[in-house]
């Protein structure tokens, strides 16, 4: 599927684009802490649900402590899914523990530089791989063509052991790409500036949703 992602640093460019994006069924909401990543996201978390919209949210933390964030977002209605880095500071099973016993789905997210085996010990634990196709932190980043063969050797693995999981990839994702990418065994794509940027949102997503 597609997800569409909004990466803000404040609550009112948010709260514009997930109005703009409200008739996709899961958006993914980007959390930056300034430390993981260099930008900051907006704080405004406890507005979010203010807004009444009929999606459902997935939350990627870009952040060093995702222990600290996952408090913060526990009040927030239609949460699906969080997702944390492999990267991240806190010890992976504890926060997999975490997530799971506030009643949502897992998933780890690997940045492009990171080898796969920092996340095979937790695969029959968790909901989603997330693979960063940029380094992340930012949109219109470039896209970063290596992740192909690791992506292809991960999906392998995990048909080989009969593991259900579900491989997203985060960055510069586009029409342009997007088919050549599925080959590669993805199933969820999260896409930004690719509909953000677009005139009209709701037809660059369903384009990007026929091309899958």
């Amino acid at each position: 599927m597609i997800i569409p992602a909004i990466l803000e640093k404040n609550f009112i460019n948010f709260e514009d684009k997930a109005k703009k994006l409200s008739f996709a069924p899961l958006i993914q909401i980007d959390v930056m802490d300034g430390e993981f990543v260099p930008a900051k996201s907006f704080s405004e978390i406890e507005k979010i649900n203010n807004l009444n919209l009929p999606n459902e949210w997935e939350i990627h933390l870009m952040v060093s402590h995702p222990l600290n964030e996952l408090k913060k977002w526990q009040e927030v209605k239609n949460l699906k899914r969080i997702l944390f880095h492999i990267e991240s500071e806190d010890n992976p099973q504890t926060v997999i523990h975490a997530i799971k016993n506030a009643g949502y789905e897992v998933g780890i997210v690997i940045n492009p530089e990171t080898k796969i085996t920092e996340i095979l010990p937790f695969l029959n634990q968790i909901n989603v791989v997330m693979f960063m196709t940029v380094h992340p932190g930012g949109q219109n980043a470039p896209f970063v063509p290596e992740v192909q063969e690791k992506i292809i050797s991960f999906k392998n693995l995990v048909d080989s052991k009969e593991i259900d999981l579900t491989i997203a990839v985060d960055g510069a994702i586009n029409k342009d790409n997007i088919q050549e990418i599925k080959k590669w065994g993805v199933n969820n794509f999260c896409v930004g500036g690719a509909i953000l940027r677009a005139p009209d949102l709701q037809k660059a997503y369903e384009e990007l949703t026929n091309l899958i």
